[in-house]
């Protein structure tokens, strides 16, 4: 197998006839037919089916096209890896966390002349640790319950990642106008029970109410379908703005994001019981980027009083 064959197969399905394909890969089209079928003896499998009006993609080859653009994909990096090396580089993963987004924005647009290539992904700490074990992100910001430290510590051991510490933080309960608590100072742990929520996907493993509630409590809300879940922040705001909905954070920032009506609360009991940091490789040199990345969050990032 090599990829060229892998080159004419997703090409193949992707325009949807051999004769396109051989028109996009200036080769003719029984050569293009020859390297798929050479491909699929190699497998034993059919990948394409030939119709009288093009091709029409097996169940396998569907498996097998999935497999292949990835491989793609990674050869074209492989090919670019001296390219990239000469450019400056900074790949972030993090938990849902707007303030920390604003200070990538800025940091980023202070660089632009330098033609930096940036990524930024927010998702869990599960899929962080992930991505940064396996040289995806070079730096993970997360937020870790004291509660949940000890196990945190363990799943940094066996990836072979270290923590730096930034500060401490807790959840607040996000209000609007039309909850029923949305003009209190501060609320307590029995309070939380009775509300309805939208939390984001990622938070559902780290900050949601799981956190705050005993599990049983959790489930009842999903169960009594009192729990929105959503990968849109905005979608998020605009159920909490809006309706009766609230959301448990830490890192959400509604006046940064322009919804000015929405109220931060503070949830008795909870304050300074999450520790927001970094994790990076343990033997890894980070690069000029990320140390500059880190100092930047150090110096700017405000933490809830």
């Amino acid at each position: 197998m090599d990829l060229k064959q892998l080159q004419y197969f997703v090409v193949s399905v992707d325009s949807g006839s051999l004769k396109k394909a051989s028109e996009i890969l200036y080769a003719s089209q029984p050569h293009v037919s020859k390297t798929i079928k050479s491909l699929e003896a190699e497998l034993q499998v059919e990948l394409l089916k030939r119709m009288p009006r093009g091709v029409e993609v097996t169940k396998a080859g569907r498996k097998v096209y999935k497999y292949a653009c990835r491989v793609l994909m990674e050869a074209g990096r492989i090919q670019n890896v001296q390219e990239e090396d000469d450019r400056h580089m900074l790949c972030i993963a993090a938990n849902s966390n707007d303030r920390l987004a604003c200070l990538f924005q800025s940091f980023y647009a202070d660089r632009m002349q330098l033609q930096m290539h940036a990524w930024y992904m927010e998702c869990g700490t599960e899929e962080i640790f992930r991505l940064v074990h396996r040289h995806a992100a070079e730096l993970g910001f997360v937020y870790v319950d004291e509660k949940q430290m000890t196990a945190f510590k363990q799943n940094l051991e066996y990836r072979h990642l270290v923590f730096e510490a930034l500060g401490k933080t807790g959840p607040r309960l996000f209000a609007g106008p039309e909850s029923p608590l949305y003009k209190a100072q501060s609320v307590t742990m029995k309070e939380l029970k009775n509300l309805d929520y939208v939390q984001m996907q990622d938070e559902q493993d780290n900050l949601s109410i799981q956190l705050l509630q005993r599990s049983e409590d959790y489930q009842y809300h999903r169960r009594c379908g009192r729990l929105l879940t959503t990968g849109n922040r905005h979608l998020l705001l605009k159920m909490v703005e809006d309706t009766s909905l609230c959301s448990i954070s830490c890192g959400l920032c509604p006046d940064l994001m322009g919804c000015k009506t929405i109220r931060g609360i503070v949830i008795r009991g909870t304050e300074g019981s999450v520790t927001f940091g970094y994790v990076q490789r343990r033997r890894d040199e980070l690069s000029s980027e990320a140390e500059q990345f880190t100092e930047y969050v150090k110096k700017h990032y405000e933490f809830d009083g």
